[in-house]
Order: C-alpha cells, then sequence, then structure tokens
C-alpha cells in the first residue's frame, strides 16, 4: 500500500494538538511548530534528506505517549488517595512508553531512543539522566524545538521573540542544550525561520522543506501504524481504551468475508483504526463522564465524527479511507451523523464500517458495563434493521461470521493480523 507517512502524521497532529492543549497547555500548531523548528535546526547541522522526514515524523509524534500516560495517573490517583505522579515521573513515564509505541514504525533511519531521550538536557539533569554525548541529536534538536514552543508564542513571532530566543539559548547552552547545539543554533537562525513557524506560514513550510515519500509499504507496515494510531485515540478515554483496535480487527474479518483483495483489506483496516481520531478534539470532561451525557453534551460528543472527517481530508489519496472512517455514525435511514446521509449515499464499505462499530461497542466491556454476548449484540442490530437503520445483510453476514467466537479467538493465519 502507498502512502505519504509524514502527510498522514501532519494530519493526525490536529488530534494530538488538541490533547496536549487540554492537558498541557501548549499553543494551536504545537507539533507542526516543532517539526518545522526541528527541520530547520537539522538542516543547519547537516541531516540528510531521509533523517529529516524522520526528525519531522519524531517531533510530530513526540508525545504519543500522554494519552495513555496520563490514564496511568488517573488509575495511580484512584488507589493512591489521589496522589499522581511526580513531575519526572510522569515526564519519564512519557518518554519511555512513546518510545515503545515507536520502535516498529516503518522510518526511513535509525532513530533509537529518539523519543526516549527527548526530554534530556545537556548536563544529565533530564528524566533519563542522560549527557548530550549519550543522546542522539534528532532528541537534542526536539528537545530544543519543543522547549521553545512551550516558552514562547511562536504563532505570531517578532523580532523581540527572536532576541529573546538567542538569549534564551545562549544562557542555557551546556545546561539544557550542549554548546555545540546552542552555537550552531545561535548562529544560523534568523527571523525567517521564526517566520516559517508561524501560524500562517508553518503548513507550507513543511511542505516545501522536505522530500515527500509516496512509499509502498507492508501490510504490517501499515498495521503498526494503525495500532500506533489506535492507541493514542483509545487512551483518550479510559471507556474505550481498547475501541479502535477492536473496530479495526472486526473490518479485517469482514473485509476477508467479503473477499476484499490484500491491499484494500490493508486500508479498511486503517480506516477502521481510525474512525475515532476526532475523539482526540472532545473534552474529557464529555468522554470521561461516568454516567449518561446530557443532550447538550451529546452533541458535543457527536462532533467526534465530523472531526474525524476533518483530520483525514487533509492526506491526499486516503479520500476512500477518509470517508469510510468518518461516515461511521451515518444511518440508511438519515438519522444518523455528521452529515445525515441516505441509504443511497452511502456505500457498501460505509455501511459495512457503521456495523463493525456498533459490533465492538455492544461487545466490548467498559467500566460502566459489561459486554454483551454476541446473540444480544445481533439482537440489538437486528432491532436497528427494523427502524431503517442498518444494513440487514451485513448483520446476518457478522452473526454468521462472530456466532462461532471468530471475534474472540482473533482473526485466522490467512488475515493480515496474522503476525501481530
Amino acid at each position: 500500500m502507498k502512502i505519504d507517512l509524514n502527510e498522514i502524521l501532519y494530519a493526525v497532529s490536529y488530534g494530538l494538538d488538541a490533547v496536549e492543549n487540554e492537558l498541557l497547555g501548549v499553543r494551536k500548531g504545537h507539533c507542526k511548530r516543532i517539526a518545522a523548528l526541528s527541520i530547520t535546526i537539522g538542516k543547519s547541522l547537516g541531516l540528510t534528506p531521509d533523517e529529516l522526514v524522520d526528525l519531522a515524523a519524531f517531533s510530530i509524534l513526540h508525545d504519543n505517549a500522554l494519552t495513555q500516560v496520563n490514564q496511568e495517573e488517573i488509575e495511580l490517583k484512584k488507589y493512591n488517595n489521589g496522589e499522581g505522579y511526580n513531575q519526572h515521573d510522569f515526564n519519564s513515564r512519557r518518554c519511555i512508553i512513546g518510545e515503545s509505541n515507536t520502535r516498529y514504525m516503518p522510518f526511513r533511519t535509525n532513530n533509537r531512543d529518539v523519543i526516549l531521550l527527548h526530554h534530556e538536557n545537556a548536563d544529565g539533569s533530564g528524566p533519563q539522566g542522560r549527557t548530550y554525548d549519550r543522546t542522539p541529536i534528532k532528541a537534542q534538536i526536539i528537545h530544543l524545538a519543543d522547549t521553545l514552543d512551550n516558552m514562547y508564542d511562536l504563532t505570531n513571532p517578532n523580532r523581540e521573540t527572536l532576541g529573546a530566543i538567542i538569549y534564551f539559548v545562549k544562557s542555557n547552552a551546556g545546561r539544557m542544550f550542549s554548546r555545540e547545539l546552542s552555537e550552531t543554533f545561535c548562529k544560523s537562525f534568523k527571523m525567517k525561520h521564526l517566520h516559517s513557524v508561524s501560524l500562517t506560514h508553518v503548513d507550507n513550510y513543511l511542505r516545501k522543506s522536505t522530500k515527500h515519500f509516496n512509499d509502498e509499504y507492508s501490510p504490517q507496515e501499515v498495521i503498526n501504524l494503525a495500532t500506533l494510531i489506535a492507541k493514542i485515540v483509545d487512551y483518550k478515554s479510559h471507556y474505550s481504551c481498547t475501541h479502535s483496535i477492536g473496530v479495526a480487527k472486526n473490518c479485517d474479518i469482514m473485509a476477508r468475508y467479503y473477499n476484499f483483495d490484500e491491499e484494500k483489506r490493508t486500508k479498511y483496516y486503517l480506516a477502521g483504526s481510525l474512525h475515532d481520531i476526532g475523539k482526540l478534539m472532545i473534552e474529557n470532561k464529555i468522554l470521561q463522564k461516568p454516567g449518561k451525557l446530557n443532550e447538550y453534551e451529546f452533541e458535543l460528543m457527536k462532533q467526534h465524527a465530523y472531526y474525524t472527517y476533518d483530520i483525514l481530508k487533509h492526506i491526499k489519496g486516503m479520500d476512500d479511507i477518509m470517508l469510510w472512517a468518518s461516515h461511521h455514525h451515518e444511518k440508511l435511514n438519515g438519522t444518523g451523523y455528521p452529515f445525515g446521509l441516505t441509504e443511497a449515499e452511502l456505500s457498501q464499505e460505509e455501511r459495512l464500517m457503521t456495523c463493525c462499530d456498533i459490533y465492538q461497542a455492544l461487545t466490548e466491556e467498559r467500566t460502566y458495563k459489561a459486554g454483551f454476548p454476541h446473540e444480544k449484540a445481533i439482537s440489538i442490530m437486528r432491532e436497528m434493521v427494523v427502524k431503517g437503520e442498518i444494513d440487514n445483510s451485513i448483520v446476518m453476514a457478522m452473526d454468521a461470521e462472530f456466532s462461532d467466537g471468530t471475534k474472540i479467538s482473533s482473526a485466522p493465519t490467512t488475515s493480515i493480523l496474522s503476525s501481530l
């Protein structure tokens, strides 16, 4: 399957920014600004084109474990009299889990320990205690870029901002940043570079500053990417920590049932893993509410389907995946959302995604309910068929396919999931 990995990550960055804004207070466009700053610094240090592409990807993914560690802290507080992680341990966990999450991603160069060590200070006072000489240069670059974007408002910078940045980096040479990195940055970083990371210019800079590769990836490499994104999404709420992966697996099983070819099956799995990416844009007070949502809150929750569409529409060459993923709450009778599409407007793949999502939601266990057995889930879905909401032929097919425990035992060895 051919994909432009960084284009996907740039789109996903909208959701990652929303999470970091909610939990850490970062400004809009944070991930892309770090990528742009990192590319600029990397070029001044002589990194190769392939290294720059990976540097941009890791800049986007630098805090990929934030939702997961936030859920860890929520659980820790439950059993520790309201006490969570201290700041050092919180940062350390984000780096350790983030490194693990990206270990099997299909990158172009050696990126070992980049995320693990991207909060390290040159003098060894960071979370892992590594000095600059034991920290990969990509990790050092991301650390510098992340620090600057957190400290200064770079959404609309001016010359005063540039002066303050240069002074700050010089002042922290040998402590936060290596002297070599600090010296190179201060000599090469100009107002034009600062201008390129502003909200109105950063997208254009990212498009033009590195090569774009529409590479052929194996099914397993796409699954690794899908799994990472699904983890980020699912850990946004402790009520749905395995939901997206469950939907993706349902998609794979049913894609085989309908004899999709391998590439389409891989794309359909990716769509399943991405279907709820819009939930990254929904505040935790809505996602984490233990009781029933009121009417206003439910309207806010429903917006996640549109956000999925809005995020994925930015990825060139993935229009089919965008439609399959973002229409998972549409109904045949037009009562669904976000677009109120009708039977004539919904493809087989979109109808199937809706059913895969419903079946997963009904059968999975959550903290506020036990998972329904297969027979109960199918009974509820048949009621939805009677109301004209979902496709009867798909419900019948899922009944036949999942009734023997296929869902529980996972896919057989012919599945694209067999090597997971």
